[in-house]
């Protein structure tokens, strides 16, 4: 399961980011969510939406010994993580990255995206 961002539909809303760090931490911190929206004010005036990915080869996870499905699903990863993702996907704050781990199977930020920018992808 991956989540599929339509970056034309994001109005930059953030409402995606409070309710991650919401779910996550009992708190509104969008800081310590895992989703980050970029905007282009300057030149196309989009909204781009970052989380992970859900790669199939997860880069970010090059060179360590047995990571397994458990530590794939947290949602509190090393910083060391966040600096090996090719597509710049993970956030960090302080010493924790913040990774996307879907809710465990249940996206919040799906649900209160009213623009429809977030959708499932199988």
């Amino acid at each position: 399961m991956k989540i599929k961002i339509d970056s034309q539909k994001c109005s930059g809303c953030h409402l995606c980011e409070m309710v991650c760090s919401l779910f996550h931490s009992g708190i509104i911190h969008i800081e310590k969510s895992a989703i980050r929206i970029q905007k282009d004010d300057l030149d196309t005036s989009l909204n781009t939406p970052l989380l992970c990915r859900q790669c199939k080869e997860m880069k970010c996870l090059d060179g360590e010994e047995g990571v397994n499905t458990q530590e794939r699903k947290k949602f509190i990863w090393s910083p060391n993580r966040a600096e090996r993702c090719p597509f710049d996907a993970l956030t960090i704050l302080g010493e924790n990255a913040y990774h996307c781990n879907l809710c465990l199977g249940n996206p919040q930020c799906i649900k209160v995206c009213t623009t429809g920018a977030f959708t499932f992808s199988k």
